[in-house]
């Protein structure tokens, strides 16, 4: 028995050893508090990031051909008729059903998303005012002055062609965020 007795000891002690001066070169930080330890290897960890997919370069793409579309149907110099100014509220009415068929993006183009979803809500604003205007106004798209139809066509004008400005400049905001994207992401 006292051999046992004498290597049961060597085994405590080696036990002992290892555990107050931890083991096997890792450091001697505590990780009861939630901190990791480091490794000893030296070699730093590196993440990827994967390139855009065609999918999200498709999306962009598509952010491109809605901004053209809508900056060709309504950037043409035009007399102001009834059904012109039905025409431009439809126009306008158009983005947010493009937006939703183009679908959500991935989680990194959600900035872009977010400026695009803002136009399109500006343009919806002026479908509004069009359509104002239109209800209002005689077939060939005037009203009698003095009228208090007069103000409000007016105003309406104002509004849907304020909307056409601000929604084209918000989706070329989107376009250069999506360009940002592209350059970080490849």
């Amino acid at each position: 028995m006292p051999a046992n007795h004498g290597r049961s000891a060597a085994r405590l002690a080696v036990l002992l050893v290892l555990l107050v001066g931890g083991c096997g070169g890792q450091s001697n930080e505590s990780t009861a508090s939630g901190q990791s330890t480091t490794s000893t290897t030296g070699a730093p960890t590196t993440t990827t990031v994967p390139p855009m997919t065609t999918e999200e370069l498709a999306w962009l793409k598509a952010v491109t051909t809605l901004h053209n579309k809508m900056d060709k149907a309504l950037q043409q110099s035009v007399t102001l008729t009834r059904a012109k100014m039905t025409s431009y509220a439809n126009t306008l009415r158009a983005c947010s059903r493009e937006l939703t068929r183009i679908g959500s993006p991935t989680d990194r183009l959600q900035p872009v998303h977010v400026v695009v979803k803002k136009a399109c809500r500006t343009y919806d604003k002026g479908a509004k005012c069009w359509a104002t205007a239109a209800r209002v106004s005689m077939a060939d798209g005037g009203v009698v002055a003095g009228t208090p139809e007069e103000p409000i066509q007016s105003r309406a004008i104002e509004c849907g062609g304020a909307a056409i400005g601000n929604g084209s400049n918000l989706l070329a905001d989107a376009e250069a965020k999506g360009e940002e994207v592209k350059a970080k992401y490849g």
